[in-house]
């Protein structure tokens, strides 16, 4: 066999190393198309996501195989191509890592669709790091390989990042502030945060950044290290939503005062969007200026704003009819005024 490669002209092997290439490629695309064929009636789509992920490394390191042993073949009478063979012999640990990276995010796909569980947004940042560790890992590889000292790389990487983290010490706090979101997941995407200083719905939460879109329609782009500094409410995290009034009545009706309070109480345990789980308190509370005023207090079991406004109007017309059938009224500011004559 190698006597009868080498009887053959340089473009004679290219040829047939074109063919052997377009043979390889034909049956790999065939059997790939079987093996998915197969998968595609499985109930688990893991398979599915890994296959078309390793795909086109394959393909490519096929062509790669053509083009680095064509080369080798003109090198003996090309002397710059004796240049080009040594310098390609590294290619194919691109196209793997190229590869390794499209399993990686493969897997985040399947884990995105599926319900694992586990927080998209914590998907996505744990998938990006392995991706940067594949990476660091083979370029150190390959600086290792070609004659670089690692140690020296590391030394060198050591001190230039205390250099740059003075200089970049504001990206690096963004970017430790969206990791410990991730880790402590104070709020996710979808969910509606407020502060003192913004109020809306979180739309991605970024390396650097959060995008948060108010409720007026507007992004708002908040650095991640802010969420470190700030107290962060979630109402979207909400069990209950509370009803807190206070209902005034006329100091001419203060001989029903006992009654209206106790009927009151009476309908919101009786009333079917009260939580009596939690707590529930109708009592007098305060002699105002023109007014005996009521202070009812509950939660209803929605959380939905719509259903909620919608409770606690049917509450508050059951409580003016409570005071209505009491034969007392709701007050209203009032002033006499005595003229002397």
């Amino acid at each position: 066999m190698n006597e009868f490669l080498q009887n053959l002209t340089p473009y004679q092997t290219v040829g047939i190393l074109f063919a052997v290439a377009f043979i390889a490629h034909v049956v790999l695309g065939f059997i790939l198309k079987q093996i998915i064929a197969h998968t595609s009636k499985t109930e688990n789509k893991l398979d599915d996501h890994l296959i078309d992920a390793i795909s086109p490394p394959l393909k490519v390191l096929i062509w790669f195989g053509w083009i680095y042993f064509s080369t080798n073949a003109f090198k003996g009478q090309i002397e710059a191509l004796s240049k080009v063979v040594e310098y390609i012999d590294i290619t194919p640990i691109f196209i793997i890592t190229w590869g390794v990276v499209r399993v990686v995010s493969g897997v985040e796909s399947y884990m995105l669709e599926s319900s694992t569980g586990v927080e998209n947004d914590s998907i996505r940042l744990f998938s990006r790091l392995i991706k940067i560790l594949i990476i660091i890992a083979i370029a150190l590889g390959i600086a290792q390989y070609l004659g670089f000292s690692i140690s020296s790389l590391l030394t060198f990487g050591g001190v230039g990042g205390i250099v740059m983290g003075f200089a970049a010490k504001d990206m690096l706090s963004n970017i430790f502030g969206g990791l410990m979101i991730q880790m402590d997941k104070p709020f996710s995407t979808g969910d509606w945060i407020r502060s003192t200083k913004f109020e809306g719905v979180v739309e991605k939460i970024g390396w650097r950044m959060t995008r948060i879109r108010t409720f007026s329609k507007n992004p708002v782009y908040i650095p991640n290290s802010i969420f470190a500094t700030i107290p962060i409410e979630t109402p979207s995290r909400m069990t209950n939503r509370r009803i807190k009034e206070i209902i005034g009545i006329r100091y001419d009706d203060i001989k029903q005062l006992p009654a209206i309070t106790n009927e009151i109480e009476q309908m919101l345990k009786e009333h079917k969007d009260v939580d009596r789980s939690q707590a529930l308190r109708v009592y007098f509370n305060h002699f105002n200026a023109s007014s005996l005023d009521i202070t009812v207090y509950a939660f209803t079991t929605t959380v939905d704003k719509t259903t909620y406004q919608k409770v606690k109007g049917e509450i508050l017309l059951n409580i003016a009819n409570i005071i209505a059938k009491n034969k007392a009224e709701i007050a209203y500011p009032t002033q006499t005024l005595h003229i002397q004559k």
